[in-house]
């Protein structure tokens, strides 16, 4: 089967348009995971971060605050890593799941069983390689700003050109693992080779997809929130109260959004590449969420 990087970058907007209803549940199950992670985490951090959270919005020295936190507390950064991490596995499994398999039960095409631990697993080992790229680019921005300010440029870009390549030979692990029930790095790797150019366009392709996505409903929210005249007097007004709400719910959106807009394309990849039929469930006249 051929594959079209195009067709593949548009599957996010494929799965949104044929099934809103999908992804409002994808948005319900993310907000209550994401409750849960804040939970545990102030459980785990105890009052400082409950002192945070009680300021309602965070600014930049809130989040630093937070960040110091769990880097001197190894089980809650390890929790919230984990917990993160599998809140994503979830969802991402299923979008594989409406694509590659959508005939397989679940509540909004979600399950939680071996195939979103192995996804989970994966996604933990995709994300230490990306922090050893990013401790090799420090080390060897910092040697070589020791010879030159420019050999550290060249050599920070080298390291970026190279955990690009790396990045995108293992994009198809997720998917693969997902479709075969078995980790799949090695296969995923042997799967792109020769592929990087289609591939790298397609991320290319999908990200901006997204991006026009969020420009839009960041638009939106702007125009409700102007409209609802926000705080006034120094008191919270019922118009501000439902300018928070809609702002919450536009966060909540553009979150899964990114999500589908970015992972699914990989599923279609794995599809076309892998040489298997294209499932099709997607119709308009059974799209019922």
């Amino acid at each position: 089967m051929t594959f079209s990087p195009s067709e593949a970058a548009l599957e996010g907007f494929r799965l949104t348009r044929e099934r809103p209803g999908t992804v409002l549940t994808w948005c319900g199950v993310y907000f209550t995971g994401i409750l849960v992670i804040a939970l545990l985490m102030m459980i785990s951090l105890g009052p400082q971060f409950i002192a945070l959270a009680k300021k309602g919005q965070f600014t930049p020295e809130d989040v630093d605050a937070v960040g110091g936190m769990l880097a001197h507390s190894g089980l809650a950064f390890m929790l919230v890593l984990v917990l993160a991490v599998a809140l994503m596995s979830v969802l991402t499994s299923g979008i594989y799941r409406l694509v590659l398999r959508p005939k397989e039960p679940g509540f909004g095409h979600l399950r939680l069983g071996r195939d979103e631990i192995r996804l989970t697993a994966v996604n933990l080992f995709l994300f230490g390689i990306g922090m050893a790229c990013l401790f090799l680019g420090f080390v060897a921005v910092a040697a070589g700003e020791q010879v030159s300010p420019a050999l550290g440029v060249v050599a920070g870009a080298v390291v970026a050109v190279v955990a690009v390549w790396v990045g995108v030979r293992l994009s198809l692990a997720t998917p693969m693992t997902f479709a075969t029930h078995r980790f799949s790095i090695r296969e995923a790797w042997a799967l792109t080779h020769g592929r990087f150019w289609p591939l790298l366009g397609m991320i290319a392709l999908a990200a901006c997809f997204y991006v026009m996505v969020w420009l839009l409903i960041s638009i939106i929210g702007l125009a409700i929130v102007t409209v609802a005249g926000g705080e006034q007097g120094g008191q919270f007004t019922p118009m501000a109260a439902i300018a928070a709400l809609a702002t919450l719910v536009m966060q909540l959106i553009l979150s899964v959004l990114q999500l589908v807009m970015i992972y699914s394309p990989f599923a279609v990849a794995y599809q076309q590449l892998h040489g298997d039929a294209p499932a099709r469930p997607l119709k308009t006249s059974d799209a019922t969420g």
